[in-house]
């Protein structure tokens, strides 16, 4: 039970460091579909994410994920202006609360590994837009290397605040992301554009525990997830 909870957590993560790419121009919502073929997980793990999907909800310079899988739901709320994440995670009933700043931002960044960006002239349809293929390499502090693939359209607009790929001529729309060696592909099955309530970008902290990501990182480990 504690390395599933470890699973879940881990899972928990990948949205604080992947969800700070903003749109600018467009206001509307972003469904992926999320699948982790090729993670390297046993049969039993993958079935407890299947039917998972994440929403993306895009209004000026604030941006809400929400990634929902059986067992854990997680919001993460994002502002460009004043750079800021708020994310809020309930796993199995433990609801966590992370929040950071433009510092931490920076902190987080700094961990990051170095990245290149390759763009090809192949193209496919997702979700109804035309996407170009980028192959993006990452090179660790310890010099290793991994190729992930990324399908973006520039009909979105962008500005980045953070994101794994940040740099990229648009927004991602089939991107793949490794989290500690596990790796979790998004594709986008769904782009509606429409009027999003601010009250999306408002979330209650009833309920949930304040921490920070490195304590949570450490609970993480502790129970057998590394």
């Amino acid at each position: 039970m504690k390395k599933t909870i470890a699973l879940c957590m881990l899972v928990a993560l990948s949205v604080i460091s992947y969800s700070f790419k903003f749109v600018s121009g467009f206001e509307g919502s972003v469904t992926y579909s999320i699948s982790f073929e090729g993670s390297g997980l046993p049969p039993e793990a993958l079935a407890m994410f299947k039917g998972s999907e994440a929403i993306s909800y895009i209004k000026g310079e604030k941006r809400r994920m929400d990634m929902n899988m059986p067992m854990q739901s997680t919001i993460s709320i994002s502002d460009a202006k004043t750079k800021t994440v708020s994310t809020y995670m309930d796993i199995m009933g433990m609801k966590y609360l992370i929040k950071m700043n433009e510092n931490d931002i920076k902190k987080e960044e700094e961990k990051a590994p170095e990245m290149k960006i390759k763009y090809t002239d192949e193209t496919k349809e997702v979700a109804g837009y035309k996407c170009k293929k980028a192959e993006v390499t990452l090179k660790t502090k310890d010099g290793k290397e991994e190729t992930l693939n990324v399908y973006y359209t520039e009909e979105i607009p962008t500005t980045d605040v953070k994101s794994v790929y940040k740099g990229l001529k648009g927004f991602p729309l089939e991107y793949v992301i490794d989290q500690k060696g596990m790796k979790m592909k998004f594709t986008a099955t769904k782009v509606s554009k429409e009027t999003v309530p601010d009250s999306k970008f408002e979330v209650s902290k009833e309920g949930y525990t304040e921490t920070t990501m490195e304590e949570l990182q450490n609970a993480m480990m502790k129970m057998g997830g590394k």
